[in-house]
């Protein structure tokens, strides 16, 4: 499933593919880890693509649908 963003500072569009993991960091909806997942999603992406995430990105959607 595909992540898209755009970069705050270019207005570049960015799209990663998550993988497995990340997919499912992303889709936790629990209150008590879903902080700590987005964590491990950001790190994850940013070791594997050298995208850092927080701070540099809007978020678009995941999987076409809107992020919230």
């Amino acid at each position: 499933m595909k992540l898209s963003m755009t970069h705050i500072a270019t207005n570049i569009p960015v799209d990663i593919q998550l993988d497995l993991v990340e997919l499912t960091w992303a889709r936790d909806k629990n209150p008590k880890t879903i902080n700590e997942s987005w964590d491990k999603l950001c790190e994850s992406v940013k070791v594997r693509t050298g995208h850092d995430i927080p701070g540099n990105f809007q978020l678009n959607t995941l999987g076409g649908n809107p992020c919230h």
